[in-house]
């Protein structure tokens, strides 16, 4: 007799929840993936350093994608200071893609009549050994299945109403993002930039900046992101619009008042070189986040499991973000076959899982030190990643075991 199909729910449809959606879709369960916004998230150009486990992964969640078109190959970094000298170089060979890009290929790999937008969940119970898990949605509808993942990112509405886990904490520093077509770069900015990875870091401020390829037309474009220390009170005054809304969980870029725009691409020509300020002076719109970190003790609760930046919120310096969540996602499909218990394979998940993203966590507080605002408890991480060989090699690198692939 055939054993009846197993349900799950995933809340969020964004990368962790596509990872989870396509994994439990190719291991036969029967899933439905939940997206609280109303139109496709294929707006961001946030860049992506990608990594041999991330691609691993997206074969394994069934994503057909050429490499030839994902991104854009580098294997040159270096530091470089406002005036130009070159500090430091080394070689990393990396593949540089976009958000909106990765995502495009998971989009293509699940069955688009199990993507459901608009779909807000108000409650979810986490069922037990005997019951299942309910999710109700603000239409009043209630549907049940034997696993529910939240995968609702940072803000996680599950997370903060099923567990008890600290609210996420500001590093006290932002990030500004810019993405410019390469061919809108002056011949100087261009051969300074080429297809490199390079940094610039004082203390406070820091800015990566590489190629990547554009997610709407795939042309190259350069992208940057600029880390600032900014005060709780002055990051406030960012995330306030013309009409005085403040938006604390992020602001929207068409939303960035006209005098914060101009002040940072001034401040860029003051701080960054000509051509990583050209970058920010020419990029159709410009982005704004606070950088924060998340963690948790626990990933799972009976029926209920947190994967990606639901459960732990890594620093970017290390990159990790989509390549944890895929991670999230693989160890728990790996669990769930080993073992029909569900609650049984969520704990067995969480104890996976726990450890790696308290590394990542740990790993990107020490990258940001240099920015952070002054620390004792730091102080030695700041004079590591002062030193730009070390701040080159080890940004946005590889870290062994959360992919959670061999």
């Amino acid at each position: 007799m055939k054993q009846k199909q197993k349900k799950a729910l995933v809340i969020g449809g964004s990368m962790a929840g596509l990872f989870a959606g396509n994994l439990l879709h190719r291991a036969d369960w029967e899933v439905t993936i939940l997206e609280k916004a109303t139109v496709p998230l294929v707006s961001r150009g946030t860049g992506i350093a990608t990594h041999p486990g991330l691609m691993k992964a997206l074969l394994a969640a069934g994503a057909q994608f050429d490499t030839q078109t994902l991104g854009v190959d580098t294997d040159r970094r270096f530091f470089n200071t406002r005036e130009g000298q070159i500090l430091a170089e080394t070689v990393v060979p990396q593949q540089m893609t976009t958000w909106a890009r990765l995502l495009n290929v998971l989009v293509q790999a699940y069955p688009a009549a199990q993507y459901h937008l608009g779909q807000n969940v108000t409650q979810v119970w986490d069922g037990d050994e005997n019951e299942p898990a309910r999710v109700q949605l603000a239409d009043g509808r209630i549907l049940q299945a034997d696993l529910v993942v939240a995968a609702d990112g940072h803000r996680s509405e599950v997370r903060r109403r099923l567990f008890d886990h600290p609210a996420l904490a500001y590093s006290g520093y932002v990030a500004w993002r810019a993405l410019t077509p390469r061919d809108k770069l002056s011949p100087a900015a261009q051969a300074f930039i080429r297809d490199g990875f390079g940094f610039q870091q004082v203390p406070g401020d820091q800015m990566v900046g590489y190629a990547v390829l554009s997610p709407e037309n795939g042309q190259v474009g350069v992208n940057i992101v600029w880390y600032r220390r900014t005060d709780p009170e002055r990051l406030r005054d960012i995330l306030t619009d013309a009409k005085g809304v403040h938006h604390a969980e992020g602001i929207a870029p068409q939303l960035l008042r006209p005098d914060v725009v101009q002040w940072a691409r001034l401040e860029a020509r003051r701080m960054l070189h000509p051509a990583w300020a050209e970058v920010v002076e020419k990029s159709p719109e410009i982005l704004v986040q606070a950088i924060n970190d998340g963690w948790c003790d626990n990933m799972a609760l009976n029926r209920v499991a947190l994967i990606g930046d639901a459960a732990f919120v890594a620093r970017p310096h290390v990159g990790q973000g989509v390549v944890k969540a895929a991670g999230d996602a693989l160890a728990l499909v790996e669990r769930l076959c080993h073992t029909e218990d569900v609650p049984q394979a969520l704990r067995e998940f969480s104890g996976l899982r726990v450890p790696v993203g308290h590394l990542a966590v740990k790993m990107a507080q020490q990258m940001g030190a240099v920015i952070a605002p002054p620390s004792a408890e730091m102080a030695d991480w700041v004079r590591y990643f002062t030193d730009p060989t070390h701040l080159i090699r080890e940004t946005a690198v590889e870290i062994p075991g959360v992919a959670h692939l061999q």
